[in-house]
């Protein structure tokens, strides 16, 4: 900020004033000067309204530079806080803005993560109920491929039962042929044996 300058012009009155007259001394004659009127319930009466002025002026003119500037920087600080709190409001209504849109990115993505989440939850839950099925039609199959097996060889031993019991009858005829065919043969004397 530039510094600026501050021209206060003097009543004509006042051409003659030195400037920075000792202020302490002019409030001491302004003192005299309402100490020195009559007075009637607080209110002052008899006031030399004129002096009253020169005295007020002087002492604006007798007021050092740096009070002035401390008066406008007074007010150009007011306008600065103000300025301020504009851009502070803007900037606070920018993060809320930004903080919630935050947020909202931060839900959606919570909600896309637990629906992520679920899917893989029903993914893993069927791949370990199609596992389960899966080994239970093992089983399954294995029992029935058992059951199936031993059905098989018990016809087979059946078959096997009928042949050889066929083949023991064979047999067995065959012995009694055998045997009625020795005994219905001749004896030879002799020979010890039969033919």
């Amino acid at each position: 900020m530039g510094q600026e300058q501050v021209v206060v012009r003097k009543p004509s009155y006042l051409s003659n004033v030195p400037p920075q007259e000792d202020i302490l001394a002019l409030l001491d004659k302004l003192e005299e000067l309402a100490d020195n009127t009559q007075s009637f319930f607080g209110k002052a009466w008899g006031l030399d309204l004129e002096e009253y002025h020169v005295y007020i002026n002087k002492i604006r003119a007798s007021l050092p530079d740096e009070v002035r500037r401390a008066s406008r920087v007074m007010s150009d600080s007011d306008k600065m806080v103000s300025a301020a709190r504009e851009e502070a409001n803007v900037i606070t209504e920018q993060a809320t803005e930004e903080a919630n849109r935050a947020v909202d990115e931060a839900r959606q993505m919570a909600a896309r993560l637990v629906e992520t989440s679920e899917i893989n939850k029903l993914a893993k839950a069927q791949a370990q109920e199609i596992m389960a099925n899966a080994e239970a039609n093992a089983r399954e199959t294995k029992r029935g491929a058992d059951e199936y097996a031993r059905e098989v060889l018990s016809a087979i031993e059946n078959h096997l039962a009928k042949v050889m019991g066929t083949l023991q009858k064979g047999r067995e005829k065959l012995e009694v042929r055998i045997n009625a065919q020795q005994s219905s043969e001749p004896v030879i004397p002799g020979r010890g044996g039969r033919r």
